[in-house]
């Protein structure tokens, strides 16, 4: 995972690595107390130390999003995101079954860094923070369907397939150059204004019919 967040200004947001950083820390604890006696005086202690050390995390992570979150809103009324299904984004790989019956490489293994840097950066609280700062300031928060947002142009709504390891959108169609997740920011941008005009504008493949549908009433 590159950026936390890219918003449509272009503004690259770094990853938090609270409990990456933590990590290391927090492994050499737990090794310690899986030697010691269960409910022993020391056994409680470290238990002590490693719930200390998660609950440090998480209010730097709580501490940071907010303040991401007052950052984002203060020189916008609307902000427009994805409406992410975190928890889809995290299931475990289905396994794959050869013809002799072993198991095949289904890519768990590479999935289970970024799931652990997913579950790390929270992105479900951060919406819920978004939501509440949002209601506090009087503010809007729209959410836009993911489906196709990396896969089109926001300019000319051209699709432009990429795989995960392409970082560059170049449009054949309008010439449009820019970095892969700035082009999705804009998009989505461009989506959740249309979708304040038009109510059945919510995703790319609406705004894709809308586009051809007032290109053919264009033509003489």
């Amino acid at each position: 995972m590159l950026h936390y967040a890219v918003t449509s200004k272009g503004e690259f947001i770094e990853v938090s690595k609270f409990f990456r950083s933590s990590e290391h820390r927090l492994s050499k604890l737990q090794k310690r107390l899986a030697k010691k006696t269960k409910h022993s005086k020391s056994w409680k202690i470290l238990k002590g130390k490693i719930r200390s050390l998660h609950q440090l995390i998480s209010r730097q992570r709580l501490d940071w999003q907010f303040k991401l979150a007052y950052h984002l809103f203060s020189d916008v009324s609307v902000i427009f995101l994805e409406d992410l299904q975190i928890a889809n984004l995290v299931r475990r790989c289905k396994a794959k079954l050869g013809n002799n019956g072993q198991f095949l490489p289904n890519g768990q293994s590479a999935k289970s860094g970024l799931n652990k840097s997913l579950q790390d950066a929270a992105f479900s609280q951060f919406v819920q923070i978004l939501e509440y700062v949002a209601w506090k300031l009087g503010k809007r928060i729209i959410k836009v369907d993911p489906k196709g947002t990396s896969q089109h142009c926001w300019e000319c709504l051209n699709k432009v397939s990429k795989s995960l390891s392409e970082r560059w959108h170049s449009c054949p169609q309008c010439g449009q150059e820019l970095d892969r997740d700035h082009n999705s920011a804009l998009l989505i941008q461009k989506i959740g204004l249309l979708s304040t005009q038009e109510e059945d504008i919510t995703s790319v493949k609406t705004a894709v019919r809308a586009s051809l549908a007032e290109e053919s009433r264009a033509l003489p």
